[in-house]
């Protein structure tokens, strides 16, 4: 089922995107499938309106796919990228501090 939703990149993703092997570039692939046909099946992000996360292993690692409902606008989702658990979303906080409630 999709609900029209238009998918964006964000650089920072485009950059991760291009280390990954084709087997996880597949595994994502797969993940942002169901990201487009419903988003709101994810976890929020605390502390933020509209982002949610997606559970991931990436070679034997915990992280996080982070993407933002409505973001540039009511019909998209931008992917933000993929943050480590054990970061506690660091860089995720450091670099997208701006999309906060």
């Amino acid at each position: 089922m999709d609900y029209g939703y238009d998918i964006y990149f964000s650089s920072y993703f485009e950059k991760q995107w291009d280390t990954y092997g084709e087997h996880t570039q597949r595994f994502v692939e797969d993940k942002i499938k169901l990201i487009k046909a419903n988003p709101f099946r994810f976890k929020p992000h605390k502390g933020y309106k509209n982002v949610f996360k997606v559970k991931l292993s990436i070679k034997d690692k915990y992280s996080r796919l982070m993407f933002a409902v409505y973001l540039p606008d009511d019909t998209s989702i931008s992917i933000l990228g993929i943050f480590p658990r054990d970061l506690d979303y660091k860089d995720f906080n450091r670099i997208f501090s701006y999309l906060r409630k």
